[in-house]
């Protein structure tokens, strides 16, 4: 179970990769979907600190292509903000996450994932990318 854990995290790290080059909702869905089906796996198999940090880097790669694909579809350069803010504000670990910042990545994640479907949400970018970056924040402060 392990094995086919970190197959799907490096099959949504390998989605990430491809999303700038390729935007695509289809694309940007498999990386989601292996999202899900990935920890469930990881914890059957007894989930790993390596594991763990993989996974936040593949969400964070996710992510990140995601928000260039959207950006290159038309979506404002401001929703390219918190993917790249994460990395310097955030060092790479796998922090507690606390429920604020998984309400804003989702939320993240549906309007880039809208953008990329060419959905009406440039005016959800703004406010979804500055709640994003006061979760990341938050997490910042948290850390010390």
């Amino acid at each position: 179970m392990r094995r086919a854990a970190d197959a799907l995290t490096g099959l949504r790290a390998l989605c990430g990769l491809v999303l700038p080059f390729h935007p695509s909702l289809v694309v940007l869905l498999v990386g989601v979907v292996t999202d899900w089906l990935d920890g469930p796996l990881a914890r059957r198999a007894g989930a790993t600190a390596k594991g763990a940090r993989s996974d936040l880097e593949a969400d964070s790669l996710l992510t990140l292509g995601a928000a260039i694909a959207a950006v290159r579809r038309g979506a404002p350069r401001v929703a390219l903000f918190a993917p790249i803010a994460r990395y310097a504000l955030t060092p790479a670990r796998a922090a507690d996450e606390v429920r604020w910042d998984r309400i804003t990545g989702v939320a993240q994640m549906l309007v880039l994932g809208g953008a990329l479907a060419r959905l009406p949400v440039a005016a959800l970018s703004i406010p979804v990318t500055a709640a994003r970056c006061a979760a990341l924040l938050a997490r910042l402060d948290r850390s010390r």
